[in-house]
């Protein structure tokens, strides 16, 4: 649903583009990896996405989970050695401020495929 759109293709486009967020800044030794950051936003952004929907079909919400796991994929394969190091304060910010986007970006999928 959300994959196979020009909106993601923007989405991840604008990812890439802000890499430099990653790049030579390191959070703290003890703080939150990248990883877990980016896997609890997918849940956060899908959970709330099925909560907002009532009207998706059980099938439509099947895939739209599914693609949860294709979108961490895609996000770990950008950041490659980055991602299993602890996130700094700017990264956080842009990370929470991506998934709202990608949310955006899924929401505006719904009249179009409910």
């Amino acid at each position: 649903m959300l994959l196979n759109s020009d909106a993601y293709d923007a989405c991840i486009s604008y990812f890439a583009d802000n890499l430099d967020i990653f790049e030579g800044q390191n959070g703290s030794e003890q703080g939150e990896l990248i990883s877990d950051i980016v896997s609890d936003q997918v849940a956060d952004m899908l959970l709330c996405f099925c909560q907002q929907q009532p009207q998706l079909s059980n099938k439509t919400r099947l895939v739209v989970i599914a693609e949860g796991d294709k979108l961490v994929e895609d996000i770990e394969q950008i950041l490659g050695r980055l991602w299993d190091e602890p996130a700094s304060s700017a990264q956080i910010e842009f990370i929470e401020e991506y998934f709202l986007l990608l949310k955006n970006s899924l929401d505006s999928q719904v009249p179009m495929n409910a």
